[in-house]
């Protein structure tokens, strides 16, 4: 029960660092927020033993196939995303450092730590990758995760569905190569075309 409790903490961590700087006397950095975020996972990640953050993807073979499928699924989804970061460093941070950061802590760590819990029994197959219990859940606290970000509205409530969506997709390649390689990839890939399309540098 302890994973799911630190699962939780991990999916609102976004949250908790943003309240933390607003209760101190530096208020002025929290504009710095993701990357004081990003520091302490990073230096989280030594106290968990059981990882996929530092593998190279096993079932290679059988993963690019899909993985370049996947590649042009996330471009088509990016053009109807609705992201539109504003500004040179929210634009860096929603293409780079939020894909990392998410990567590392929803496929990095969450999953494979659950996965002892609710065990790795495939339900079904997407696009020949094993979804699982814990991919589920993994989807859901991610989608869950972004009402950090976004108030509730009709249009965050389609963010959190297409991070449920491609949730799912990114952790059951992440289960079948064992590794957030690919996720990470497709994670960055997403959020870099949403940015080129909100901002009509490239259309379709």
């Amino acid at each position: 029960m302890i994973y799911l409790f630190i699962s939780l903490v991990l999916t609102f961590s976004y949250k908790l660092v943003e309240v933390a700087i607003g209760l101190t006397p530096y208020r002025s950095i929290s504009k710095y927020t993701i990357l004081l975020w990003a520091l302490i996972i990073g230096l989280l990640i030594p106290l968990f033993n059981n990882n996929y953050i530092y593998n190279m993807p096993l079932h290679y073979e059988n993963a690019i196939s899909i993985f370049s499928l996947l590649i042009v699924i996330n471009v088509i989804a990016a053009r109807f995303s609705g992201y539109n970061p504003i500004g040179k460093y929210n634009i860096i941070n929603f293409a780079i450092t939020y894909p990392v950061v998410e990567e590392i802590i929803f496929r990095g760590l969450i999953l494979p730590n659950i996965e002892p819990l609710f065990g790795s029994n495939t339900l079904l197959e997407v696009l020949y990758m094993p979804v699982t219990i814990p991919v589920i859940i993994t989807a859901i606290l991610f989608a869950i995760c972004h009402l950090q970000y976004y108030k509730l509205s009709a249009q965050s409530m389609r963010f959190m569905i297409l991070a449920f969506l491609g949730g799912i997709l990114l952790g059951a390649i992440t289960v079948m190569t064992k590794s957030i390689l690919l996720s990470l990839i497709l994670h960055i890939v997403f959020n870099s075309f949403s940015i080129l399309f909100s901002k009509k540098i490239i259309k379709i």
